[in-house]
């Protein structure tokens, strides 16, 4: 009796480890938020090689102090610009590119560009993830007559596992958003 007792207690502690050491975890790995404090537009003319950079940044983030830069985009009459984006976090020595991650991971990315009414500016041709999904790195910005003040808004959007082709800005978790003042002089 007192062997019969040692197997099944020995068989007992055997199911108990089994089943919690082969116990899954159900939690999905997070994608860690990254702290973004700079954002960077740069436009070349299309057939030209002058470059203007315009720059938003934030020290700290969202909240807490206020933008410490914010530039006016100013952009010349009835010309076409290919645009680059690059998201920078700088609270960091070296600075980290963000970008290079959004770009790894664009099937989950995309950047939306709001233009205000009255403001001659078109945005299109933005590249696209490795399914042909927006996801506006690059773009091309077409401007017309002299025009403004006016406004661009630009959104990057994280979208795990959600991203459609023609998505509204509303779909998401926002990175970061930036409405930078503009004119077409």
């Amino acid at each position: 009796m007192k062997k019969q007792f040692s197997y099944l207690m020995a068989a007992l502690l055997m199911v108990t480890f089994v089943a919690t050491g082969c116990k899954k975890d159900s939690k999905e790995p997070e994608n860690e938020e990254e702290l973004i404090t700079t954002l960077k537009l740069t436009f070349t003319e299309v057939g030209g090689t002058a470059t203007s950079t315009f720059t938003f940044k934030d020290a700290d983030g969202p909240g807490g102090n206020p933008p410490t830069q914010n530039d006016q985009i100013i952009l010349a009459p009835n010309k076409q610009y290919n645009c680059t984006v690059q998201v920078l976090d700088e609270s960091k020595s070296p600075a980290e590119d963000i970008t290079t991650e959004i770009i790894a991971e664009a099937n989950d990315h995309q950047f939306y560009y709001e233009v205000s009414s009255g403001l001659n500016i078109s945005v299109g041709n933005l590249n696209t993830d490795p399914n042909g999904r927006p996801l506006g790195v690059t773009s091309r910005w077409n401007c017309g007559a002299v025009s403004g003040p006016g406004t661009v808004k630009v959104t990057l959007k994280h979208k795990p596992g959600a991203k459609g082709s023609n998505d509204p800005v509303t779909v998401g978790e926002t990175d970061i958003e930036v409405t930078f003042a503009a004119r077409i002089q």
